[in-house]
């Protein structure tokens, strides 16, 4: 937890011998463990955070509040602190008041807007009334928590006969700091600042993940085990199992996150290169004594990667669980514990499975014609014991294996579960409408074609603050028909997608993607926005046309894509006796790629269309050690082109980047700007 105090001389003095006061900490403690700053951080401290703080003395905001200016304050906000304690007050001219008022409100405002933080205005220790009119009357307009020290206004609390200037004498004694402290404290555990996030218990029963020592606020917990893909290594479904020497275990927890949340992370072995994806969240990692500390101040997806890739912890911090009581009438209701249901789960219309924190269910669900399912809960839904359904010619059918499967479905939600190990596609919606998935996270894929969201001649869709860490394609749009000849679901377009405010990791394939199964007419009104790709293998932002639909109005906005030096190339497998034997160079991969072509995922054999395709406010970031992501657009021929990309405002490492294009003669006006 990162505390800021800004305040007077009682946080924070110089030393000054002619007036008889010669520490660096709050005036007039005997000591700096004893003022109110280093009191606070050991009651803080004791609940079990980690704390990191910084405190300054701006009494200027005081004596000169005319010259006010939040600008110098910027430096606060790099800080990212968790908790403002804001204390002045005492220093305030009476004919001041009003500007110091004025600027005070400026304060807090600009707290409130640039950083997360819970803020406290504290009081005078000192009784001055007009400025605590002002502040009061500030803090209850801006919305921020007054904490009066009225209670402290008298000699009793100050320094009196413990130094001979009267100045120094009259800030509080180590009495009066303990009380300050306590005042704050007390605010703050009033409001459940420290209240500890609810971990989900591995189960007994439940393999625990060895080789990782993890504590959150001061507590240890054990880790699920998740069999993620080591190498990007792949084959065309040979009728086995891909070898378990080609993937690895990874911990991952998962906790509900009602305040911020410290973390201390021992891999046992010292920590040299230490990140916490997605950059943009701005965990900032502190190593000391050979483990590595931090603080997650929001719900979301993280991914703590301690000397590379391998191993990472993944993190799913959720929100506040909703509609909990609505639990208490699911159809399927799994408590806590591990579970082994006799048979496939299958959903009628308005039937529901709910999945609390802390169970684990080993299974798979389907839903047929129906209508108004659901799917929700904390808990995990693993397919490790479901054998992929090779027929003996190397097809396998979506609609059988996988974790879940809507076929011809409307009004489906799926809110807040965690999803392992599937045997092919992990979620497959065929000819489905109105569909929404939110707060789910895919882990521990490492089979071939281990798809994450496989959305297949659907509408209506929109799936948001989800974690997809995939071996194959994580979020994909498929128009298709299957081998037995059912064409049925082709007659339903895809259209009305937005995947927003997502984290996707994908150890093989595309992150976000269309295709490359294109069998329908059209693809309209498809949004990709907010999201993080942490790590993506053969390109973040692919479309491929492999078929006859007319694919138009596709919007990619405000993606961020980090590429590391710890990527390696993708590579396909050729013979079981093969070996992955990399280039030394990091993998370097295209940021869009739209092409266009006939060929093994083509049933049809009919070229399509593409238009108006938009790349908008796209963020890269790399490591020095990798080259320059490019775009690339190749059409199939002249009546069957791309006619129509825009890339607008690409920055790279925080700088504004004109990326190199690649295109061949059938891609035409393509604009940068």
């Amino acid at each position: 937890m990162n505390i800021l105090y800004l305040g007077n001389s009682i946080t924070l003095h110089a030393p000054a011998p002619e007036i008889g006061w010669h520490g660096e900490w709050g005036m007039a403690a005997s000591a700096p463990e004893n003022d109110y700053v280093h009191v606070l951080n050991r009651l803080i401290s004791q609940t079990g955070k980690f704390v990191a703080y910084k405190a300054e003395n701006i009494a200027f905001v005081e004596r000169e509040p005319e010259r006010f200016c939040v600008d110098s304050f910027e430096k606060y906000v790099k800080f990212t602190p968790d908790l403002i304690v804001i204390r002045i007050g005492e220093n305030v001219p009476c004919e001041k008041a009003e500007p110091f008022g004025k600027a005070y409100r400026s304060l807090l405002a600009y707290f409130l807007e640039n950083t997360g933080a819970k803020i406290y205005a504290v009081g005078s220790f000192w009784r001055k009334d007009e400025a605590e009119r002002q502040m009061m009357a500030a803090a209850e307009e801006t919305g921020v928590k007054y904490v009066s020290l009225a209670h402290l206004q008298g000699t009793q609390w100050q320094a009196v006969g413990a130094y001979t200037h009267a100045g120094v004498a009259s800030h509080p004694s180590d009495k009066g700091m303990q009380r300050i402290a306590e005042t704050i404290f007390a605010a703050a555990k009033e409001d459940l600042l420290f209240e500890r996030p609810v971990v989900s218990a591995v189960p007994a029963g439940e393999p625990v993940y060895d080789g990782i020592d993890v504590r959150v606020d001061g507590v240890s917990v054990d880790c699920y085990a998740a069999r993620v893909s080591a190498i990007p290594f792949n084959r065309v479904w040979p009728g086995h199992q891909r070898p378990t020497e080609q993937t690895e275990f990874a911990p991952f927890l998962s906790l509900e996150l009602k305040t911020s949340a410290d973390f201390c992370v021992n891999l046992f072995e010292k920590p040299e290169d230490v990140t916490i994806r997605p950059l943009s969240k701005g965990v900032k990692p502190l190593v000391r004594d050979g483990k590595v500390f931090f603080t997650i101040r929001e719900p979301g997806q993280y991914s703590v990667e301690i000397n590379g890739r391998h191993r990472n912890l993944h993190i799913f911090a959720d929100p506040e669980e909703r509609g909990v009581p609505d639990s208490e009438n699911a159809t399927y209701y799994f408590p806590p514990g591990v579970h082994h249901p006799e048979k496939r789960i299958v959903l009628q219309s308005g039937e529901s499975v709910y999945l609390a924190r802390g169970a684990v269910v080993y299974g798979e669900i389907e839903s047929t014609d129906a209508n108004n399912v659901r799917i929700f809960g904390r808990g995990i839904l693993d397919g490790s014991l479901i054998a992929r359904d090779d027929k003996g010619d190397g097809v396998c059918d979506v609609r059988a294996d996988g974790l879940v499967h809507f076929t011809r479905c409307k009004n489906i939600v799926m809110d807040g579960v965690i999803l392992r190990d599937s045997a092919l596609w992990t979620v497959t919606p065929i000819n489905c409408e109105c569909i929404r998935f939110t707060n789910v996270k895919v882990i521990g894929m490492w089979r071939y074609n281990s798809d994450g969201f496989d959305f297949v001649n659907s509408r209506s869709v929109r799936v948001a603050d989800c974690f997809l860490r995939t071996y194959d394609d994580t979020v994909v749009i498929k128009g298709l028909y299957f081998p037995d000849g059912d064409r049925s679901n082709e007659k339903m377009n895809n259209e009305n997608y937005l995947i927003e405010n997502c984290v996707l990791w994908c150890d093989w394939g595309g992150a976000l993607e269309v295709g490359a199964e294109t069998v329908c007419d059209e693809y309209r009104n498809i949004t990709y926005r907010n999201c993080d790709i942490i790590r993506n293998a053969d390109g973040a932002m692919r479309l491929h046309c492999g078929d006859r639909a007319f694919v138009h109005d596709v919007l990619y906005d405000n993606i961020r894509i980090e590429y590391s030096k710890y990527d390696t190339k993708s590579i396909m497998q050729d013979t079981d006796e093969m070996v992955y034997d990399p280039p030394k160079e990091p993998n370097h991969k295209d940021i869009g790629h739209i092409w266009m072509y006939c060929g093994m995922w083509s049933p049809d054999n009919i070229p399509g269309l593409v238009r108006d395709v938009t790349y908008r406010n796209i963020s890269i970031i790399t490591d020095p050690e990798v080259d320059e992501p490019v775009f690339c657009f190749d059409g199939a021929d002249a009546e069957h082109d791309i006619n129509g990309v825009t890339i607008e405002n690409v920055r790279c490492n925080g700088n504004r980047y004109l990326p190199r294009v690649v295109k061949n003669q059938f891609a035409k006006n393509i604009k940068i700007g």
